[in-house]
């Protein structure tokens, strides 16, 4: 007989194998705000899409709603305190960039900037939203991806042998484990 999961707060333990990530928007003032995400997923099809999830009463949300527009910048295994950092405190009490240490490089189609430290950025512009009970999804089309020198293959593309993201799956933050495949699955 199999044994009933359970689903923790905010739905922690649905994450089975996601990068955590630092999301990124201005605020009015031109604040940056930063913010752990690991409610993320690309879409299929021809323009390039990402969903993010977040809590409605979050600042982020009320920021994305705003300016319609945010930048995924993918955190690495060694970044473990600045995801708790961003993950547990409010940008409306702290600079959490400040907090963490982190620095900003521009981003090239929006207004918000990339997160310098993290080397794999997405730059995205809001589409749609779809509002569920305590959570909004963001529908967003990725205007650029962006690999720094740490992660590149030196022709485009990510170097899957450099791409050391930090994982975050069923409440436990866990490393990239060796390549066990080539191709879609």
């Amino acid at each position: 007989m199999r044994t009933l999961v359970d689903l923790g707060s905010f739905g922690e333990y649905l994450h089975y194998g996601m990068p955590l990530n630092l999301v990124t928007v201005l605020g009015p003032d031109g604040r940056v705000n930063v913010a752990t995400n690991a409610s993320i997923t690309p879409l299929p099809g021809e323009t390039p899409r990402l969903v993010i999830a977040v809590l409605k009463d979050n600042l982020t949300n009320t920021l994305i709603a705003q300016q319609r527009e945010f930048v995924v910048n993918v955190l690495t295994q060694d970044m473990r305190a600045v995801a708790r950092q961003c993950g547990t405190r409010s940008g409306s009490d702290v600079d959490k960039l400040a907090l963490c240490g982190l620095t900003t490089l521009p981003a090239r189609f929006v207004k918000t900037p990339l997160v310098a430290e993290c080397p794999l950025n997405f730059e995205c512009q809001v589409e749609a939203n779809q509002s569920l009970d305590d959570v909004d999804l963001w529908i967003s089309r990725i205007l650029a991806m962006e690999v720094a020198p740490a992660w590149s293959d030196g022709r485009a593309s990510v170097d899957l042998q450099k791409f050391q993201p930090l994982l975050y799956a069923f409440g436990q933050t866990f490393e990239r484990g060796p390549q066990i495949g080539f191709g879609s699955f």
